[in-house]
This record gives structure tokens, sequence and C-alpha cells, in this order.
């Protein structure tokens, strides 16, 4: 990559206007080094498809999804009813913590099987079949069949199921159709994970599999995201921690809406309710989030923007602007605890806590409230799922510089 890059910088020192070296600069870079390159290419061929997908919010998507079949359903049983998605796209996960590194975006989502009634048949130490919701060639990594069954995975067509036990079931290269049984589930871990990758300006990036014109149907969901609170702070930035479950801790002191001046953090509790109730149930992040500042005075909208949306992984800029995790989440952010834990511990309260910096891009966490006039405002924030239900929550504040 660095090679890479210093090819390309190379190459632009030669032909500065040659947009097409900026691109690849541009994808390979991340934070300021991508902005930088981002705004070049944009001077120089601003409707290039790949440029106009990079100077969208974080996390969207123009290009279209694209299936080789038309089958829908969930990969477990019953294949066509709604099932509980308990870790969602985005969520925060211990990542590199373990090695003194941070936390790291959740690449796909978890669906919800229920180990304590496993499905007749099952071999020991597994506990429901999984099915395909795509057919194509099956891929099974070198020691897919081998080693702990939470390591193992099978690919086909554009995604990948993770703990997932192929034994006996499919092999290698195998043709698979859709609807096909194509393992197991892993007893003890009460889900199956869930991965799908589109290719994306020819590199694979991984993509939210809950989205408008998904393959899982039905899917069902009735309640409209909730915005819990919104709240002003200084600009803190504490290190992630990882106990029974991820957080990234509380911090920075806490302004008053009345007097902000600087730079300021501004924070969004905000999740979309499960399905139905139970044990098992957990919230999960919203499929998009929005912002709109409007002057008291006039009516004015001064800012309008989107936070970011859950089409495309936030961790890597291959498909999109890349957004440290820390700048993504807000103090407050918890894991949702893995259902076996919380079964086994009997705890209340297992879910995930979101709360998110509505001012977050690649190269800053906070609002710099010197490029807003003085004055009283509204300010609105707008969140959706993907079924597309709203919600929406406006507090009054004052610029003070």
């Amino acid at each position: 990559m660095a090679a890479a890059r210093a090819s390309l910088r190379r190459a632009i020192a030669k032909s500065p206007d040659e947009w097409r070296s900026w691109v690849g600069l541009m994808r390979l870079s991340t934070g300021r080094a991508q902005r930088q390159a981002l705004r070049q290419a944009a001077r120089l061929n601003p409707r290039d498809p790949e440029v106009v997908q990079f100077l969208l919010a974080p996390g969207s998507l123009t290009q279209r999804w694209s299936y080789d079949d038309a089958w829908i359903g969930w990969p477990v049983a019953p294949l066509h009813r709604s099932h509980l998605i308990r870790g969602s796209f985005l969520d925060p996960r211990a990542g590199t913590l373990g090695r003194g590194g941070d936390a790291a975006y959740h690449f796909g989502v978890d669906i919800t099987v229920h180990d304590d009634r496993p499905e007749p048949g099952a071999p020991p130490g597994r506990a429901h079949r999984v099915y395909a919701v795509e057919g194509g060639g099956a891929v099974l990594p070198p020691r897919g069949a081998s080693g702990p069954c939470e390591d193992r995975k099978v690919s086909v067509g554009h995604f990948d199921y993770w703990h997932v036990d192929t034994s006996g079931v499919v092999a290698g290269g195998e043709r698979i159709r859709p609807g096909q049984m194509i393992g197991w589930t892993c007893k003890g871990l009460w889900h199956v994970h869930l991965a799908e990758w589109m290719e994306l300006y020819g590199r694979r990036v991984y993509v939210n599999p809950v989205h408008p014109g998904m393959k899982l149907g039905p899917y069902v969901d009735r309640e409209p995201p909730r915005i819990h609170a919104i709240e002003l702070y200084r600009p803190a930035m504490p290190r992630w921690t990882a106990g029974a479950r991820v957080t990234l801790p509380q911090a920075g002191v806490r302004l008053p809406r009345t007097r902000l001046s600087g730079l300021v953090d501004v924070r969004a509790w905000i999740d979309d309710p499960p399905l139905r109730a139970g044990p098992l149930a957990a919230p999960t992040q919203p499929y998009r989030v929005a912002l709109e500042l409007v002057r008291d005075r006039d009516g004015r909208t001064v800012l309008a923007r989107t936070v970011f949306r859950a089409d495309v992984f936030l961790g890597s800029s291959a498909g999109t602007q890349a957004v440290p995790i820390g700048y993504h989440y807000a103090p407050g952010t918890s894991e949702t605890l893995p259902a076996a834990l919380c079964l086994r511990d009997r705890r209340r309260d297992c879910g995930g806590k979101y709360w998110f910096r509505l001012f977050a891009r690649p190269t800053s966490a906070y609002w710099d409230t010197r490029r807003t006039p003085n004055g009283t405002y509204r300010l609105t924030v707008r969140a959706w799922d993907a079924a597309g239900n709203e919600a929406a929550r406006t507090m009054r504040i004052t610029i003070r510089n």
C-alpha cells in the first residue's frame, strides 16, 4: 500500500491534472490525505461515479444491489418469517483491544437462533440448520472444515455465513441453490453471522445485509427508531474498554444549550427497537441519521447534513470515507452483551447503547460553531430504519462566540 501510494504521488507530480491518479490515491488513503485527494479528483472530474460515491455522507452507496437469483428468505428456519437480529451492521466490537488497539466495526448482522431448542437431527455441539439465501458455488476457507466451530464459515454468492459447520453437508466448489441447507450453527453462540459483499469499482466491500431490496424477507419492522436524547459536550476522546462488553466510557464536560462556543461535541442516543420482546431481543442501530439547523429569527436552514448511512462498511476506505470508530460513536456507547452471557447471568439489560457524534467525519468528530453566526437555532435530528420508519427530535440552542 505504501509503495502504491508513492507510485501514485510520482504520477501526480508528473501530471497533476490527470484525475485518475487522484482517484487512485483517494482509494488507497484514509483521513486527511483521502479528503485532499478527493477534493482534487472532484475538481478535475466531478461527474466520475466513484468521485460522486466518495462525496456523499460516510456509509452511503450509489450503486444498486444485484443478485444472481430472485429467492427471498432467511438463513434459518422458518425460512419465510422475520427473525430477531441481535447484532447489527457497524456495531462496536472488541477488535484489536486485546493487543492495545481499538474497537472495530461489526461487518455483518447476527441472526438469532434458540440454542435451548436444537432442531431434531442436530449433531453434537450444533443447533440449527443454515440455508443459503442466494445460490452459487460454495467456497470454504483452507481450514473451513476443521478447528473450533466458531471459526468456521462458508461463502455462497454474495454472502458469507460465519460460525457455520459444513461438515458432511456441502463441499468446496459444490453448486448451491438458494434455500438449500449448507451447514449447522454452533451451539452456545445463539446466532449465525451473515455478511454481504458487493463489487464496487473493482474491489469487494462489505455492505449491510439489511437494506431496501434485501435478500432477507419478509422483513418486519413496524416501530420507528427512538431518539432518546441529544446532548452537548466539550470535546472528549476517551479510550475504548473491554470487559463483558466493549464500551466507550462517559467523558467530557456537559454544556448548557444557551452558551455554545468553539468546538462542540454534539451527541445523540438513538436506536431501533427489536421486532419483539424477549430475553434474546436487543435494540439495533438506525439505518440513517441526519440533522438540520434552522435559524429562529427567520426560519432559514443554515446547515443540513446526513450524519451517516449504514449501507457500506465505515471501517475501510474501499467503498466510502472511512470514519474512525471513536469519531462515529460518542462516549456512553456500549456493545450488546453476547446472548450466552446474558442468559447465563440472567441480566435484565443486555442491549447495547448507541451514542452518535452528529458531526463526525473522517478527520474530525466535533462541530466548529465559529463557522455559524451567533444566534438562536433549532437543531433537529432525524433517524430512519431500513423499513423507512422515521423519528425526529428537536432542541433549541444558542451560539455565543
